[in-house]
């Protein structure tokens, strides 16, 4: 039936499509119910965004290497303004990075994205004491991506195979479902140490990661 949906268009009547994928989310509620309540989202929720649960992104280890990715960006950059820093002095640094995320096939988080992006933007002060150069600072973090349909020719979803993402594209034409943005913020404290050292020629640094509250 859906051979065509590897085409841009499925070419199948729209109350088919609609049917499908409410069969979709029926049948996957006692599966991934998280992302059959997103789909049922996509359908009824007239594009509205979406905030996604911190502790359940973080279930997931992509999520959570993709945050320790972006903090040791800034360490590695903190530990450069340290060694620069003179004696007595202090400076503010503003830095940010974005870690891309490819969820792993036949998580819940690929049936919800398959591909996101973390931005963190960070604010420090850095001052130094003889060897000592103190650091800290708060970062923001926000995850995101956008529920559009649009990546990629087909989906295996269990107990359906392989279904077109042409389907989704069909509805949103069809104004039988509309995109919305999934997204998340949370903000984290650092505190970090850098002790320079003469010989050999580095320095030993520690940070500490601490996370406050939502965005």
């Amino acid at each position: 039936m859906f051979l065509r949906g590897l085409r841009r268009r499925t070419g199948e009547p729209v109350p088919d499509l609609v049917a499908l994928f409410r069969s979709i989310i029926d049948g996957g509620r006692d599966v991934h119910p998280i992302a059959s309540d997103f789909l049922e989202h996509f359908m009824d929720g007239a594009g509205a965004s979406r905030k996604m649960s911190l502790r359940w992104l973080r279930s997931f280890k992509v999520i959570e290497k993709a945050e320790r990715r972006n903090q040791r960006r800034f360490e590695r950059r903190l530990i450069r303004e340290a060694k620069d820093l003179r004696d007595g002095g202090s400076s503010w640094l503003r830095d940010h990075w974005d870690a891309r995320i490819n969820a792993f096939v036949g998580t819940e988080l690929f049936y919800v994205s398959r591909m996101s992006l973390l931005r963190s933007h960070g604010s420090f002060v850095l001052t130094r004491d003889g060897a000592s150069v103190r650091m800290s600072g708060t970062v923001r973090h926000r995850w995101f991506d956008p529920y559009d349909w649009d990546r990629g020719r087909w989906v295996y979803i269990p107990r359906h195979g392989f279904v077109p993402i042409a389907v989704g594209r069909d509805l949103v034409e069809a104004d039988e479902a509309r995109n919305f943005l999934m997204e998340s913020r949370h903000v984290q404290t650092l505190e970090g140490r850098h002790v320079d050292r003469r010989w050999p020629r580095r320095g030993d640094a520690r940070f500490t990661w601490s996370t406050v509250g939502p965005g």
